[in-house]
């Protein structure tokens, strides 16, 4: 299936900086900046994030935005993340559209992550 195009994203987990699949696109994705977005809840699936939107205020996580220079990087990371369960939606951040991967509800027993920030975790940093 091919997607809309729409060339800005907000990645949360192994799509930012540093980790394991930035790097495998990293010629293609251009940051922009890291932002904190309330109203999401991270969980850990053990080698992955995912997040559901709360709207609650006291949920947060932390994002890398990036635009993606090329059309067939954005549906390679669609074709990845669909894959995997997840959703893509929208969601304006600072007056642009970003593409966003979520999940649709909470998997119970998932670890959740309070800090909302995958690389810390990953790196065993504390909050």
């Amino acid at each position: 299936m091919s997607i809309e195009r729409l060339g800005f994203y907000a990645f949360y987990g192994t799509l930012r900086r540093g980790m394991e699949n930035h790097l495998l696109f990293a010629e293609t994705l251009v940051f922009l900046k890291t932002v904190a977005l309330t109203g999401y809840r991270m969980h850990s699936l053990v080698g992955y994030p995912y997040i559901v939107r709360t709207n609650s205020p006291g949920d947060r996580i932390l994002v890398d935005l990036f635009r993606v220079s090329s059309f067939e990087t954005e549906q390679m990371i669609y074709d990845m993340e669909i894959d995997a369960g997840y959703i893509l939606s929208t969601i304006d951040i600072d007056g642009n559209k970003f593409g966003i991967y979520i999940f649709s509800s909470e998997c119970p027993g998932d670890e959740y992550l309070p800090g909302g920030d995958w690389v810390r975790h990953t790196r065993g940093e504390s909050f």
